[in-house]
């Protein structure tokens, strides 16, 4: 991160003890420090992880959260998540909002300094934000003409600030400015987009280490010696390797290939008897994500009756157990561990066919209905696992496999309901304006409701009053699942594999799924 992180600092390698997330593994070089009693290597931190970090080149805003980890050190961001997993100022200095919520006004440090010798500029962040209408840029996909969290206009208002002017009031919308969204790309990256294919342009104490980086293979972090952020980070390098076979992932933790390793809930089973580091993170609800709210499609898809009747109709203890071993059934759009949390729901919407029967009747489909729902590989299991309760209940499914990548996405228009779907809980507003009225919402539904919810919280959020920040949280759990926006299956659980002889335990920052890199200790 950049220079407004040493108090930061400090409050993450306190709670790295505290937190609960996992990490695993062990090099030769790194392995020796915990049981001999002498200090653990910093040479280099390795690094497995379930995807290619730089598949498309390194430029952030292709990317989604999931990259967080591997751009944070390389890239300043406008906003990031510290410890906790709030949201706090990095690249800016100063922000406030005006009376109504439709301009934000941000002070930059600019003191940031690329590779070029330039620094941040209030020009250089419109440069950067202009770019939001590029369809390859997916992280401001929401940012673009008629997105729901659209940015109308960025204007200069001197050297080091700028405005940002929305068409609706968007309250906490600096949650949104965190990475990837929020990085700033270097005039060099600007002028020639193409270049971030092979070369980053960040201004962060990281920089890529080409010659030693193989694309698909492993990519080496290294620390600039002039940053003046560098020791922020304790290891000299950090080594990502794109392991995507899971089991291939805990083979290169349990034989120390590497030091660190994202793994899945059901291998957690298999490094705890290897007796290594092991620690999880909640936090990501697995979905089923309804395409189509209003009946355009067909009538029954704009009665909560239905919507119900599919979610308890699941048994989803067995599904779970069945299918994602490991992780936690849940009725709740929220995580457990989430202010907005509510108990009740796990009796209401617990697994009931009899109850779904009878809701169906009551909705005047007691004779069930038929539909089909669009698959890929990856979401076949789950599927195959949930088609046969539905059954149950009258409604047959059909199964069909996307043949490609545009098939999938063009379910959004063509069916009626699709998943499973990951949303992480660390931005609320961004899950409900960025999926629910997003891109999932191609046939225009509304739900006053959802979005009331999500805007106090934005504003509570942004006022830093933690008890209307709770009660917001409380409604938005509430009208989703209630109005079937989602049907919440299970909390995933993160877990990481580490070896204690050369990384302490890490921790998350909030929900999120992977540590803040900066965090990662040396075993002591």
């Amino acid at each position: 991160m950049s220079r407004t992180t040493t108090a930061r600092s400090a409050a993450a390698v306190a709670a790295v003890a505290a937190s609960a997330l996992a990490l695993s593994a062990c090099t030769g070089s790194a392995g020796e420090g915990g049981s001999t009693g002498e200090a653990a290597d910093t040479s280099v931190l390795v690094i497995g992880v379930d995807s290619d970090q730089a598949a498309l080149g390194y430029d952030p805003l292709r990317y989604g959260s999931g990259q967080r980890m591997f751009f944070e050190g390389v890239y300043d961001s406008l906003f990031l998540l510290d410890a906790e997993g709030q949201v706090v100022p990095d690249l800016v200095t100063n922000f406030e909002y005006n009376e109504d919520q439709t301009e934000l006004t941000l002070d930059l440090d600019t003191s940031a300094t690329f590779a070029d010798g330039s620094t941040v500029t209030a020009d250089l962040v419109k440069q950067n934000l202009d770019f939001r209408g590029d369809p390859d840029l997916s992280a401001y996909s929401g940012f673009a003409e008629g997105g729901e969290q659209e940015i109308s206009e960025v204007t200069v208002v001197d050297e080091d600030t700028v405005t940002l002017a929305f068409g609706a009031p968007q309250p906490g919308f600096e949650a949104n400015l965190v990475l990837p969204a929020g990085a700033i790309v270097g005039p060099a990256g600007v002028a020639d987009r193409g270049s971030l294919d092979a070369t980053a342009d960040g201004s962060g104490p990281l920089e890529v280490d080409g010659e030693a980086s193989i694309k698909g293979n492993s990519y080496l972090l290294v620390k600039k010696d002039d940053h003046p952020d560098a020791g922020d980070y304790p290891f000299e390098s950090y080594e990502f390797r794109p392991i995507l076979d899971p089991q291939a992932r805990v083979n290169a933790a349990i034989s120390g290939e590497v030091d660190l390793a994202f793994i899945t809930s059901a291998t957690q089973q298999q490094v705890e008897s290897a007796g290594i580091g092991l620690v999880a993170n909640g936090g990501v609800v697995q979905n089923l994500l309804p395409f189509d709210k209003n009946g355009s499609l067909a009538p029954q898809w704009e009665d909560p009756r239905v919507w119900k009747a599919l979610s308890i109709a699941i048994d989803r203890e067995a599904y779970v157990n069945a299918v994602h071993p490991g992780d936690i059934p849940t009725a709740n759009a929220l995580p457990s561990d989430s202010p907005g949390y509510v108990e009740e729901f796990e009796d209401e919407y617990a697994y009931d066919p009899e109850a779904a029967k009878a809701l169906l009747e009551e909705a005047g489909y007691g004779d069930g209905f038929s539909f089909d729902f669009t698959i890929s590989q990856q979401s076949q299991r789950d599927l195959e696992a949930i088609q046969p309760y539905w059954a149950e209940i009258g409604v047959d499914v059909t199964l069909k496999n996307a043949s490609s990548t545009e098939e999938i996405f063009a379910a959004v228009q063509t069916t009626p309901l699709g998943g499973p779907i990951a949303l992480t809980w660390t931005n609320p507003p961004g899950n409900v304006f960025g999926v629910m009225f997003g891109f999932a919402n191609f046939h225009k539904a509304e739900n006053p409701a959802i979005q009331a919810a999500a805007g106090a919280y934005g504003q509570a959020a942004g006022s830093g009053d933690t008890d209307a920040q709770e009660a917001a949280l409380i409604d938005l759990n509430t009208s989703i699942v209630e109005s079937g926006w989602l049907i919440p299956l299970f909390e995933q659980l993160s877990p990481w594999a580490y070896n204690e002889s050369a990384v302490q335990e890490p921790s998350f920052p909030g929900t999120d799924s992977f540590p803040i890199l900066s965090t990662l200790q040396p075993a002591s």
